[in-house]
């Protein structure tokens, strides 16, 4: 890269393109600078603060970047895919697991076998939803499937709701359908005892964030010694969450009629397949004690930050080390327990690349995609590479302690708006001057990822005003950048991850989720290039070893599965 510069890699979390207005908050607000860069205007200003721009826009979904037909973007996805590596979606390896509607895995069946062989119940938890992006109901299904055929009679469900990745208020009709599915895969044999013990949004039941273990340590608490409000029914914990004005994925944790929490030697699975909104909770259930109390200490959620230990079991009667825990997936790199379905490893990514090739690299963010940047090194990288730093934003003070309160005020007064839609700048004021700090100081061998997460987490709310005002700061911050950028003459790469605040509304219906659109790419800095129309997600990678590296590396051509997007 012919430039004195430093080299800055912004991805846009939740930024699709879509030419429509209705439901599109990036159509109905005031753009500039994107407008700019996405030749929708000419203006000269612009022209002569900013240069030429190379603009064009990827597929970020499909079989074309590792994922099933039908599957939505997600932001986990979306970063392992631009870390260049050759990716395949887990649902591909679990699909090809199940044969005549069976899961069929020695480890699940050895699960279950724990279970049966010690007459006590089989414990299924994860996200019960249709939205293919954390899990699939047709994977609890074939679980339920195989655990009734190897004559498995007591399974306790433990029903995380979307309200997300799925209509804000469809949790009952997911129950409706697991009622009926239950009723089919059993034949109506009352032996079998197929119940919901628990019941959790999954903002608390898939936390990810560090700043607030507390809604993780809650879930573990409910799911191993029942502890938490009790409710006659799932039906009732919706209805009650409704009339708080709250969708499913705020749901409180409720214990379910009489459940009494786990019991020795039984078995727990839990069938999410992706990684990040599940790491935390699988860490409580398998990690020792000893590894629990140095997370919790380190997060920065001040409710640990004395906490001297950590016990998995507060009541008496049940020894932990007879309960057998199971991951469908490899959550996390190392995950102490058995798994079912091993990803294939991959060795070369971006960061491992760019860390042979002596690039510093910084990775930035805010406490909500902290760990997904850090997929840019692939997802089998414990840790850094030589020459990367992580540089996490924290939330601002209101905006962290609105978040606290709310989960424990969430529909009273004072607390009816959604965190996201009541502050939908998020901490992006504090990300821009953070990464304008770090620009200004760079030298041309410094390669800076930024993750904006203020679309796909605004987007969520499908607030439409929320998001406009989200949209209108992003387009402001990147702006910012690139004039910083630009002073240094460095180059700038502007791309998403997946689609979502293009998109808030579905047949007049709120739509919170991810979508299957397309996402623009842009390069600034460097002479007028033409891009190719056909890219994806996976030659972003190249793309950007190519411009830092003057060229195709033959080593890149070799190990990553992407082509330029540069015309040569």
């Amino acid at each position: 890269m012919n430039k004195k510069g430093p080299f800055l890699f912004v991805i846009l979390d939740g930024f699709g393109v879509r030419e429509e207005r209705e439901g599109n908050a990036i159509a109905q607000s005031q753009t500039p600078f994107f407008d700019y860069i996405s030749g929708k205007s000419a203006d000269k200003n612009f022209a002569r603060r900013f240069g030429p721009v190379s603009y064009t826009t990827l597929t970020a979904v499909g079989p074309a970047v590792g994922m099933p037909d039908g599957a939505k973007g997600s932001t986990a996805v979306g970063h392992e895919v631009l870390s260049g590596v050759d990716y395949k979606h887990p649902m591909y390896l679990i699909e090809e697991g199940i044969k005549d509607g069976e899961m069929m895995s020695p480890v699940i069946d050895s699960a279950i076998n724990h279970a049966r062989s010690h007459g006590s119940a089989l414990h299924l938890m994860g996200l019960i939803s249709d939205n293919r992006e954390h899990s699939d109901i047709n994977h609890l299904y074939a679980i339920l499937r195989r655990a009734v055929k190897l004559g498995q009679k007591k399974i306790q469900l433990h029903f995380f709701s979307d309200g997300r990745g799925a209509p804000p208020q469809s949790g009952p009709r997911f129950v409706k359908e697991l009622r009926r599915s239950i009723a089919e895969i059993t034949g109506g044999d009352k032996s079998f005892d197929i119940r919901i013990a628990t019941v959790g949004g999954r903002d608390l039941t898939m936390n990810r964030s560090a700043l607030y273990w507390d809604k993780t340590v809650s879930v573990f608490r409910a799911i191993v010694e029942a502890e938490a409000p009790r409710i006659d029914s799932i039906d009732d914990a919706f209805k009650a969450a409704y009339a708080l004005g709250l969708n499913d994925q705020y749901v409180p944790v409720s214990i379910i009629g009489d459940y009494r929490g786990a019991a020795n030697h039984d078995s727990l699975i839990h069938f999410n397949f992706r990684r990040d909104r599940t790491e935390f909770l699988m860490k409580l259930f398998a990690e020792p004690e000893g590894e629990i109390v140095e997370i919790l200490r380190k997060s920065g959620d001040p409710t640990y930050s004395d906490i001297a230990n950590f016990r998995k079991v507060t009541r008496k009667g049940l020894d932990y080390s007879t309960l057998k825990v199971t991951a469908l997936v490899e959550y996390y790199k190392g995950i102490p327990c058995p798994v079912a379905f091993l990803a294939k490893a991959h060795e070369y990514s971006l960061g491992r690349f760019l860390s042979e090739f002596g690039f510093r690299q910084k990775f930035i963010s805010g406490v909500d995609k902290a760990s997904a940047i850090l997929l840019l090194n692939g997802a089998e990288k414990k840790g850094l590479y030589d020459g990367q730093q992580s540089i996490v934003v924290p939330l601002p003070p209101d905006i962290a302690q609105y978040i606290r309160d709310y989960d424990v005020y969430k529909g009273r007064p004072g607390f009816e708006k959604n965190p996201y839609a009541k502050y939908p700048k998020v901490e992006l004021d504090e990300l821009t001057e953070v990464i304008i700090r770090e620009v200004r100081k760079a030298g041309e061998k410094t390669f800076i990822a930024v993750n904006v997460c203020n679309p796909d987490m605004v987007g969520h709310t499908a607030d439409m005003e929320a998001c406009i005002t989200c949209v209108e700061a992003v387009d402001e911050s990147l702006q910012k950048m690139a004039e910083a950028l630009l002073a240094k003459d460095g180059v700038m790469l502007i791309t998403a991850d997946h689609g979502n605040i293009e998109e808030l509304e579905t047949s007049g219906e709120p739509n919170t989720y991810h979508t299957r659109a397309r996402v623009p790419f842009a390069v600034l800095g460097l002479p007028g290039r033409e891009l190719r129309g056909d890219g994806t997600l996976k030659d972003v990678a190249p793309t950007i070893l190519c411009i830092l590296l003057d060229g195709q590396d033959s080593k890149v051509r070799e190990r990553l599965p992407g082509r330029v997007l540069l015309k040569m």
